[in-house]
């Protein structure tokens, strides 16, 4: 990107939120501080009137806009890619939002481009597997979440805990939404547990927005929690063996289970893997029973040896016949 275009950039991203931190920009343009400096200083020289706070960030005087940005047509194909993802996610006020916001832009673009993105838009289409859905996803609890996230607003909900079975009241504090494994989750503080929990939005019953609001200064941001749990979580390194015939069949399932490199060897195709949980891991390889070797670790194999016999017992042998 050339000086002119990171200039201009720059000042749109400026227009995007309050504060904007020097780092941040220098991060998103991979340059450094001290080029950040000297644009913003180039900006100012032209009359932009930039404010600033000494250890927060820049931010536009009040009042000062800049007329409506033009899409490229490049911009504009990514954004139309994204909502064939965003279908994917089965969440209609989500999607109605993101849909009605690539109206307009479609709206700005000439009637070239207009016919450009009509005809990219019946050239393209997302396929995932398509997942069981409840008919409580949660959704519903979406829009109050995104505004308690907005303006640190305490929330008290009804949370049903699956593995235990039981309703609770909790008081949260909001630090931000995450969607995995097909569903939304609120991470917040939880008054009641003095910590840090994973509310997935389909198990709260009830939701309401408090008049109190609380200092997200004395909270983790969502990218420090995040960092957190995955500092803290325990990876187990797995490695196994599948036969040649079989490994091509293995497909996107074993990016899933946490696959790292595979390669080629005499005997069949040596993956590892590092996993989360071992029976986990186990339970999965034992579909492709004697196609998988277990190379490491021992701990692994002992578990899948008592997998098998657990079937055994399940299902039965014939007479006469042993393991």
């Amino acid at each position: 990107m050339n000086r002119f275009d990171r200039v201009t950039a720059i000042l749109i991203q400026l227009q995007t939120k309050r504060i904007v931190k020097a780092q941040e920009l220098a991060e998103k343009h991979n340059v450094s501080l001290r080029t950040i400096y000297r644009d913003i200083r180039t900006l100012e020289n032209a009359g932009v009137p930039i404010g600033s706070e000494a250890g927060i960030g820049y931010f536009l005087d009040k009042g000062y806009q800049l007329p409506p940005v033009m899409f490229s047509l490049e911009e504009a194909s990514a954004l139309l890619v994204g909502e064939k993802f965003m279908k994917q996610l089965n969440e209609s006020s989500t999607l109605g939002t993101y849909t009605s916001a690539l109206d307009k832009i479609k709206a700005v673009l000439s009637s070239h481009d207009k016919d450009y993105i009509d005809r990219l838009n019946t050239s393209i289409d997302v396929f995932t597997r398509p997942q069981a859905m409840n008919k409580d996803s949660g959704e519903e609890w979406l829009g109050d979440c995104k505004h308690a996230l907005s303006y640190s607003t305490v929330i008290k909900i009804a949370y049903f805990t699956n593995y235990r079975e039981t309703m609770t009241e909790r008081t949260i504090e909001p630090i931000g939404l995450y969607h995995y494994s097909h569903h939304w989750h609120m991470i917040a503080w939880c008054r009641m547990r003095k910590d840090y929990r994973d509310f997935r939005l389909d198990r709260i019953k009830s939701l309401a927005l408090q008049t109190e609001h609380f200092s997200r200064y004395n909270r983790q941001s969502l990218d420090e929690y995040l960092a957190s749990v995955n500092r803290s979580a325990e990876l187990h390194q797995v490695r196994v063996r599948f036969r040649r015939d079989v490994a091509k069949y293995l497909g996107d399932q074993r990016y899933y289970f946490g696959l790292v490199s595979e390669q080629q060897s005499e005997q069949g195709v040596d993956m590892e893997f590092l996993t989360p949980s071992l029976e986990y891991f186990a339970r999965w390889i034992l579909s492709y029973t004697d196609a998988v070797e277990v190379i490491h670790p021992p701990e692994l194999n002992k578990l899948m040896q008592d997998l098998s016999e657990e079937l055994v017992r399940h299902f039965g042998l014939p007479a006469g016949d042993q393991i």
